[in-house]
């Protein structure tokens, strides 16, 4: 039995009784609110219990993660099969906000993996992870996990994927990816992916997407981005965004609530932008729901996961107040450094927060 791993920088060790305060507070944390449910100290030591169970019953299971000369947990990393769960999962938790954006994350589960194949002879895993939880994806991704739609999660996960990992034969000669951050997006070429969130669906365009969006930008509303504008400039545009995702990873996509068209969301760059930009905008009759919010949220999230983007603006006519307050609730703030576009100044620029280095996986069992 293996009850002590060590990295560069960490310990992982066989949790004791005396580790239970630790998760305990993490469950009713503020930082445990930001991405996943809080839980009383009964329901919490319970389920600590049934960790360290877990090590009795199998003579394995997951770690509690310290930095090296520095004792007192950080977090909980490594291989979980309870029997309700149709094959082996990894997971992984970081128990204080302090502990996120330094690679741990990264760095235990990868060790955990590594255990997991050569010491308990595991051929596969998965970790679940929920749909919105955007930390966990980034960090699957980068330990080259991808979605199995093969698996379905068990039934007290329900919301979550199953991010299926390498296989030790597809991870021979391979080194994960570190974690810091690219300073430059890498040109890629994907075609466009259509993504879901809670209510909406953000899919690539057709072609007769185009005629409510060249109505779009000849109407009024057009006003806070320097319209109303000709077809000859629509028709610039759509083509434009279309083209992106196949010079940069990232464009357009049109959004849709219950199968009907209500707008527009996208990441642009080029000669009119001196850097990428997030903009969007919203048919007649479709304001004040928050749609541009979730759709913005949800393809900022793919750019920074898939394109390796370190930031984002977004420009506002300072009289948009509708526009203005998105980006607000998309956590940017006002950044008066930021270079205006091409097109003209009477813009306010807004800097969109960086994505973290480090993932949070967790499974919520």
């Amino acid at each position: 039995m293996i009850e002590r791993l060590e990295t560069d920088r960490l310990i992982l060790r066989r949790p004791t009784p005396e580790d239970a305060a630790a998760y305990i507070a993490y469950y009713a944390s503020n930082w445990r609110a930001t991405h996943g449910p809080v839980m009383q100290a009964d329901g919490a030591r319970r389920r600590y219990q049934r960790i360290l169970g877990h090590w009795e019953k199998n003579g394995y299971g997951r770690f509690v993660v310290e930095l090296k000369g520095q004792p007192g947990a950080i977090g909980l990393v490594g291989p979980h099969w309870p029997d309700s769960y149709p094959e082996p999962e990894l997971t992984g938790q970081l128990w204080t906000r302090d502990a996120v954006g330094n690679g741990y994350g990264l760095e235990s589960v990868a060790a955990a993996r590594a255990h997991a194949y050569s010491a308990l002879g595991w051929t596969s895993a998965v970790t679940y992870i929920h749909a919105e939880n955007s930390h966990a994806v980034r960090m699957a991704r980068k330990l080259g996990a991808r979605i199995d739609p093969t698996v379905h999660a068990p039934a007290s996960l329900d919301g979550h994927d199953a991010w299926r990992h390498p296989s030790p034969e597809e991870l021979s000669g391979t080194v994960v990816p570190s974690p810091a951050r690219r300073k430059i997006a890498k040109p890629r070429k994907p075609a466009a992916p259509t993504l879901k969130t809670r209510r909406l669906t953000l899919r690539p365009y057709r072609i007769e997407d185009f005629e409510p969006y060249a109505a779009f930008l000849a109407s009024d509303r057009a006003r806070h981005i320097h319209g109303p504008h000709s077809i000859e400039t629509a028709w610039q545009w759509f083509t434009n965004d279309i083209a992106h995702w196949s010079l940069f990873g990232y464009g357009g996509l049109m959004i849709e609530h219950k199968r009907r068209l209500i707008g527009q969301v996208a990441i642009t760059s080029g000669y009119r932008f001196p850097e990428p930009v997030l903009g969007w905008f919203l048919f007649d009759g479709n304001e004040g729901k928050g749609f541009a919010t979730e759709a913005a949220f949800a393809l900022r999230n793919f750019a920074y996961e898939s394109a390796g983007l370190e930031t984002l603006v977004s420009y506002s006519a300072p009289e948009n107040a509708r526009s203005i307050a998105v980006s607000i609730r998309l956590g940017a703030v006002r950044d008066p450094q930021a270079h205006p576009p091409a097109m003209g100044d009477n813009f306010v620029a807004f800097r969109h927060p960086a994505p973290d280095s480090d993932g949070n996986v967790e499974a919520y069992a």
